[in-house]
């Protein structure tokens, strides 16, 4: 851009015939040569640095200078646009350069003009005038300059101001945009926290069953924390140890211990000493190295001791695949959440043993009668929805009434326990024992055919009559008791179960038993009556229901099976 400018000045000269009076014309274009030869090293091959750069426009200012006093030296005529050409050259640098540097733009300015003026006005055409002539441009000149100089010092001095005020504004909006992204921060924080404990307490009031409970409590916690493994241990009473009764994660996260002594790492302190415990690297603490059972992925884990009413409950967990997961703040929170879980736990404990006191027969242990009238519909929904072969046994102890009015109700409970001992281990664990009443006990048998039922009866039959039952409190006496069965099923042809799918739904899970209570009720008759049968023909033998599918020969007493012998 230099270049082409100094081409366009030397041709504009050269074209209105202004070329200098001495010399001749090849030094005119020889200087030419010469400035934009200097421009170009100038620019091309020195890489000023940012700290040098201003020397550099003011070395290149230089030569521009050369060159204007060079074109103008005997040329008054053209003088002014000399001038107003220093001016916008001064300006523009005192509006770019530091106040020295533009003052020094101005100065040299100023003294290109006064020599120009100087050797044109006392050149020998021009010997005639006087000095205040010569003088009164100088000084024009050099007025105009200063005022220059001024004028765009004051310019950007208020340009300076503007720009400094508007950066202060800017950094106050943008302190004040941080601050209020800040404290949206905090309140979305709080807001989460709050939902949190609200979510936890209304669990407390409203849901009493353990695993839903918890099931709850985590999807609440999962809102405020970040955690791989939810884990609860509550301290039992038989064993002494910390038992893993809540366990929730990832497959792949942290592993767990399922039974810690209350001496045994950070779990067992967290309890003895009823702190909290908040670890950032669980590498670097002792507590966890001495028993390192709880998965080789934790890196950081909070841990706080539910206490209730001063009695210590247990412990809670949140373990972390990462390090540092746990901050002090949500650490604090978590402290603040202990007494609602503590609550939660008690309650729920509370709840469990009087459900299972109100579902349990006190004497033998087994599901009372309340206990299974709550089981048998879920298992009638599966024998008729999904095809679970299902027979229903009913027995009853053979003139039980003469056992406790000869060796009295005690030795009646004694054979009662032993009994309910022997159908125990007798049965699987997927078939539903329970007390039905008196001396009458029920058995499911689930996912039983009607073709194996009855041998099943039967071996249970045999097995009850070759057993010694103690008729005396110290167990130093023997007697053989009987018991009769009764045996229905599910396939019995008066049982007529009502499959029905919602209106507004067509997945086959949703297909229900609509007179699920209407079958249970039939299909007890249906082994009651049976079993009455069986007392009435003689006791001691499994009768089958009078609408049982059909049945091989009836099994009685005397009726030897060969594949039980």
């Amino acid at each position: 851009m230099k270049t082409i400018a100094l081409c366009g000045g030397y041709l504009y000269v050269w074209v209105l015939g202004l070329t200098p009076h001495h010399g001749s014309p090849w030094l005119f274009w020889l200087s030419l040569a010469l400035l934009v030869s200097a421009n170009v090293v100038l620019f091309r091959f020195f890489t000023a640095q940012p700290e040098v750069q201003e020397k550099q426009l003011l070395a290149s200012l230089g030569l521009d200078m050369l060159a204007v006093v060079y074109l103008f030296l005997l040329h008054p005529q053209v003088q002014m646009l000399m001038l107003v050409g220093l001016c916008l050259i001064s300006g523009f640098y005192g509006f770019v350069l530091p106040r020295s540097g533009g003052v020094l733009v101005g100065l040299l300015s100023m003294l290109a003009f006064m020599f120009s003026v100087a050797i044109g006005y006392y050149s020998p055409s021009n010997r005639q005038l006087t000095a205040q002539e010569v003088v009164a441009p100088l000084f024009a000149g050099a007025c105009a300059l200063a005022a220059t100089v001024l004028l765009v010092r004051r310019v950007r001095k208020t340009v300076d101001a503007v720009y400094s005020t508007t950066d202060e504004l800017a950094l106050d909006l943008a302190t004040h945009a941080v601050d209020g992204e800040i404290m949206v921060a905090s309140l979305v924080e709080r807001n989460r926290e709050v939902q949190t404990m609200m979510q936890v307490l209304e669990n407390i009031v409203s849901v009493l069953d353990w695993d839903e409970l918890f099931e709850n409590i985590i999807r609440a916690f999962r809102n405020r924390f970040q955690f791989d493994k939810f884990c609860i241990y509550l301290m039992d009473e038989e064993t002494g140890n910390l038992e893993l009764r809540v366990d929730s994660g990832a497959d792949r996260a942290t592993g767990v211990a399922t039974s810690v002594k209350p001496d045994q790492g950070v779990v067992g302190w967290c309890y003895t000493t009823g702190k909290g415990v908040l670890i950032d690297d669980v590498k670097k603490d002792a507590r966890y190295a001495q028993f390192n059972e709880r998965g080789k992925r934790i890196h950081s884990l909070a841990c706080q001791p539910l206490i209730f009413r001063g009695d210590r409950l247990g412990v809670l967990c949140l373990d972390s695949e990462r390090p540092a997961n746990f901050d002090a703040k949500s650490f604090a929170f978590l402290e603040s959440l202990v007494p609602l879980i503590s609550i939660t736990v008690s309650n729920s404990l509370s709840y469990t043993m009087v459900k299972a006191e109100s579902t349990t027969d006190n004497l033998t242990g087994l599901h009372n009668h309340r206990g299974f009238m709550e089981k048998l519909p879920s298992l009638l929904e599966a024998a008729y929805r999904d095809g679970v072969p299902t027979a229903l046994l009913m027995l009853d102890i053979d003139d039980f009434k003469r056992v406790n009015d000869t060796y009295g109700h005690l030795v009646g409970n004694l054979i009662l326990t032993e009994l309910a001992e022997i159908l125990t281990s007798f049965f699987r664990g997927s078939d539903v024992v329970a007390r039905y009443g008196g001396e009458e006990f029920v058995v499911v048998l689930n996912g039983t055919p009607p073709d194996i039922a009855p041998r099943i009866a039967e071996q249970l039959r045999r097995k009850v009559d070759s057993h010694q039952f103690p008729i005396s409190l110290q167990r130093d006496a023997f007697k053989q008791v009987t018991i009769s069965i009764g045996l229905a099923a599910c396939a019995d042809s008066n049982l007529r179960p009502e499959l029905v799918r919602g209106s507004r739904s067509r997945a086959e899970s949703d297909i229900f038993l609509r007179n699920v209570d209407e079958l249970g009720a039939l299909l007890i008759d249906n082994a009651d009556q049976a079993l009455y049968a069986a007392k009435r023909e003689g006791k001691n033998q499994v009768m089958l229901s009078p609408f049982f599918p059909p049945r091989p020969p009836s099994l009685s007493a005397g009726a030897a099976d060969p594949e039980f012998e």
